[in-house]
């Protein structure tokens, strides 16, 4: 696993997931019928947070609640009024994967700003100490 992926392997690693994780769903789907419609995608967003960061996770986040609502819900009506335990399941999805989202962003930045500060103590480190002037 490349240790600073590029903006393509990030997003690239997010749809990945979301495919892997939309394939072994509906593979489920005589099984689990309407039970469980995000369960496949929240692992796919933590993966896709944590490789890729708040871009990644995001897109992650949407595409499974996306993908979760129009095939694996009971039918109900395009923009339309939710019952109840659908709206209870959207928006439980939708409030985790946004806090799992926000905390590995957080994690990325605080992880960035470590490895910037022990780059500049190292760099002063490096440096060979000059000799003092004569007296």
């Amino acid at each position: 696993m490349p240790r600073n992926p590029t903006h393509f392997q990030r997003y690239a690693a997010a749809v990945g997931l979301v495919a892997v994780a939309f394939s072994l769903r509906y593979g489920l789907f005589g099984t689990l019928d309407d039970r469980l419609p995000f369960a496949f995608f929240t692992p796919a967003t933590i993966l896709a947070a944590w490789y890729g960061g708040l871009g990644p996770g995001l897109l992650a986040a949407l595409a499974g609640l996306l993908l979760g609502d129009y095939f694996f819900l009971p039918p109900h009506q395009a923009w339309g009024p939710l019952g109840e335990a659908e709206r209870t399941v959207i928006g439980t999805y939708a409030i985790t994967n946004t806090l799992i989202v926000v905390l590995f962003a957080h994690l990325h930045s605080r992880m960035r700003d470590l490895e910037y500060q022990l780059r500049n103590l190292k760099g002063g480190e490096d440096k060979p100490k000059e000799a003092a002037p004569p007296v």
